[in-house]
């Protein structure tokens, strides 16, 4: 036996290392590659951006500030112009159909110049009318 001050040598067996034959290719993990985007500087700063969108911004006011000068003298065109003609408007209520009907007239000769909507629209109405009971299952 041996003491507690004496140091004895034993063998040690080798680890056993084993080959393992490597993982087929469906196995292994595919990694796609990275693309990495490569950021420019800008070429303009952001007060240069601020300065043209400011100008922008001004030409569109200027441009809808002359639309609306051209809009409101082409109501005031066409107002002078039916204070020239003699018309009347003129609202009423078709009985068959229910509908509201407008009618332009001349003042000097009473003359129907426009019903809107128009008599052919009414005429439907007042047919599609008297066939409801027959296309429809109730009258509504």
């Amino acid at each position: 036996m041996m003491s507690e001050n004496e140091l004895s040598i034993r063998s040690v067996p080798a680890p056993v290392v084993r080959q393992t034959a490597p993982p087929p290719q469906e196995a292994q993990a595919k990694v796609a590659p990275v693309k990495v985007a490569v950021v420019e500087q800008p070429k303009i700063t952001a007060q240069e951006m601020s300065q043209q969108a400011a100008s922008v911004k001004a030409g569109s006011m200027n441009q809808l500030d002359q639309t609306m000068l051209q809009l409101q003298e082409a109501i005031a065109t066409l107002n002078a112009a039916v204070k020239k003609t003699p018309t009347a408007l003129s609202f009423s209520r078709d009985d068959s159909s229910k509908r509201f009907v407008v009618q332009v007239t001349d003042t000097n000769t009473g003359e129907i110049i426009r019903n809107l909507p128009g008599d052919a629209v009414l005429r439907m109405s007042r047919q599609l009318d008297s066939m409801k009971g027959v296309i429809f299952d109730e009258l509504f």
